[in-house]
């Protein structure tokens, strides 16, 4: 059984920011080429790197669909590169025989990590309101 994926698009000095979570297997790699697909038709970028330093685990799947817009990128005329991979991640990709994908380091690390966030996600919890009407909901009291 596969966990989720979350994808985060960013715009950044040097190109397209694209930060990974979750597993990135079978079940959950097509969500990736998608948004992939979606960075390079839509925006003009000479760069997309994509940051897996979230990623908790990776499969065949994961690294030839990487590979996969690696080509299309490059056929765009987009320098895809893969950012910050866990060292597990690193080692399936050498292990893969796609240390093509780990050739360069992107140059945003320190702008990335300098940058404030506007929220702090805790887990894969919804951020949206609970009741339709935005209102938190009563709470109940146990009868004494």
């Amino acid at each position: 059984m596969s966990e989720s994926l979350d994808l985060r698009l960013y715009a950044a000095p040097s190109g397209l920011y694209l930060t990974v979570r979750g597993w990135l297997d079978a079940t959950t790699a097509h969500l990736l080429g998608k948004a992939i697909a979606v960075a390079l038709e839509r925006f003009e970028s000479d760069r997309l790197t994509v940051d897996l330093a979230e990623v908790e685990a990776i499969d065949v799947a994961g690294i030839a669909t990487l590979t996969m817009f690696r080509a299309a990128a490059l056929r765009h005329g987009v320098e895809l590169c893969v950012a910050r991979p866990p060292a597990a991640v690193r080692a399936a990709i050498h292990a893969a025989g796609a240390d093509v994908l780990l050739a360069t380091e992107s140059p945003d690390e320190d702008w990335w990590d300098e940058q404030p966030r506007r929220f702090t996600a805790t887990g894969y919890a919804c951020l949206r309101p609970r009741t339709p009407a935005g209102r938190a909901r009563a709470r109940r009291h146990p009868s004494a």
